[in-house]
């Protein structure tokens, strides 16, 4: 019997490390603790030389699916102590605060069938989520991630929704924003003058039937709202290009699903690997000559941004859609991505009819990620939802700690301390105070 510490630094938190280590540690008879701190994961394992060894490169080999691990320090202890189990056990809190941040994931397939089953208790709630998918910089206010340090603190969880989250071998074991209709969140319908029109379901279906009739709508998605219409509407999409002032610049479109998106553009395999990927980032695509939508959407140009719905309120939304859906940022020329329904009656009133709103508050703005495929290989045009903040890890470390202010045009930040260089999601331009500020 011996006993070794494990510490993984990384993108470790918030993507179902710990159940996975937990799960790990007991295919192979292993005692011991595994528990979050500011800088990644600590694990404590007690058992066999073979068996400790096996749990190794397993973890090297196979790591959760959101997971990236950029460092594995392992230590013998000599002195030995017997454990009985294996626990998960408390966070550990300090001052030095170095732990990396997943981006926000698209919802998961296991997901999206719960939000489609009559029989499951999440059946059309539209903030499903579990360990493999759904919100995480977007809610976080300080590491190590825990519910507590998420603007989901303040929904205490039902019974149901607290027996998966407690149990480390369910998929929602320490899914920060897990919750029900029950305990959670929930979808209001506004118009423009900030009264409430409808709730949940209802709001959702509303919703889509003044799409269907002509509306232009503010939806609050993962890292902020979009404003939205029907993508084969002429005389919308010319009202929302006149009310937005956005008089030829392309108009990304929002699909349903991969087979959708088939009947409207020629898709090269890695062009539909990117658009089906967890990410579901927007990729610039060629449109088919015989194109049936709207040319308003890119006028003069043969290229149409395409994504596919990347949040179950999205899903529950294309069910009652009668088109493809323009969804393009929800801001005043110049500025950040609106992420409250207050800012949204504030400056886009006289722009949209009506406002989809969910009482989980937004943190961290993250507009949508835009990418094309050039020689087969990814070119990133705006760096945000799904993939940032983006990571980089260094050999060698340094005592610095470095801030980079990015370009006036397009602006990032990125921050350096110890081997880590992290890139921080798109901005926006900086010739308004209000991105100067943010």
């Amino acid at each position: 019997m011996i006993n070794k510490k494990i510490k993984i630094t990384g993108i470790v938190q918030g993507v179902g490390f710990r159940p996975f280590v937990y799960n790990l540690a007991l295919k192979y008879d292993i005692k011991g603790w595994v528990n979050n701190d500011e800088k990644g994961v600590n694990i404590l394992l007690s058992s066999s030389e073979e068996n400790i060894q096996n749990f190794i490169n397993e973890l090297k080999s196979n790591p959760p699916i959101l997971a990236k691990i950029n460092s594995i320090n392992i230590e013998k202890i000599t002195e030995i102590k017997e454990y009985k189990t294996f626990e998960i056990i408390q966070s550990e809190s300090s001052k030095n605060k170095s732990t990396i941040i997943s981006a926000d994931i698209a919802i998961c397939d296991d997901c999206l069938n719960d939000i489609n089953d009559m029989s499951n208790f999440r059946y059309n709630y539209s903030l499903t989520n579990c360990t493999n998918c759904g919100p995480r910089y977007s809610i976080i206010k300080t590491v190590p991630y825990d519910r507590i340090n998420t603007s989901m603190f303040s929904f205490e969880l039902c019974e149901k929704c607290k027996n998966e989250y407690e149990n480390p071998t369910n998929r929602r074991y320490h899914a920060q924003p897990i919750a029900c209709e029950k305990c959670g969140p929930n979808v209001v319908l506004y118009n423009n003058k900030n009264e409430v029109l409808s709730s949940d379901i209802n709001a959702i279906k509303e919703i889509a039937q003044k799409i269907n009739e002509g509306s232009i709508v503010a939806i609050k998605g993962m890292g902020g709202f979009h404003l939205i219409c029907d993508a084969n509407n002429d005389k919308t999409i010319e009202d929302l290009r006149t009310r937005k002032s956005r008089l030829n610049k392309p108009f990304a479109v929002m699909f349903k699903d991969i087979n959708s998106i088939k009947s409207y553009v020629e898709l090269t395999p890695k062009e539909e690997e990117f658009l089906s990927s967890k990410e579901k980032p927007i990729v610039l695509v060629k449109k088919k000559k015989e194109f049936n939508l709207s040319q308003l959407l890119a006028p003069n140009i043969n290229h149409l941004g395409c994504f596919i719905a990347y949040t179950p309120l999205h899903h529950l939304l294309f069910r009652y859609l009668n088109n493809p859906i323009v969804a393009t940022s929800a801001n005043l020329k110049g500025e950040p991505i609106i992420i409250s329904k207050d800012e949204i009656i504030e400056k886009l009133s006289d722009v949209v009819d009506f406002i989809l709103d969910f009482n989980r508050d937004i943190l961290n703005a993250s507009d949508d990620s835009v990418i094309q495929i050039v020689d087969n290989d990814i070119t990133k045009i705006r760096n945000a939802r799904g993939y940032s903040p983006t990571a980089f890890s260094f050999e060698n470390k340094s005592k610095k700690k470095i801030l980079s202010l990015g370009a006036n045009q397009k602006s990032t930040i990125s921050l350096y301390f110890e081997n880590n260089l992290i890139l921080s999601p798109y901005i926006g331009d900086l010739n308004s105070l209000k991105s100067m500020e943010y």
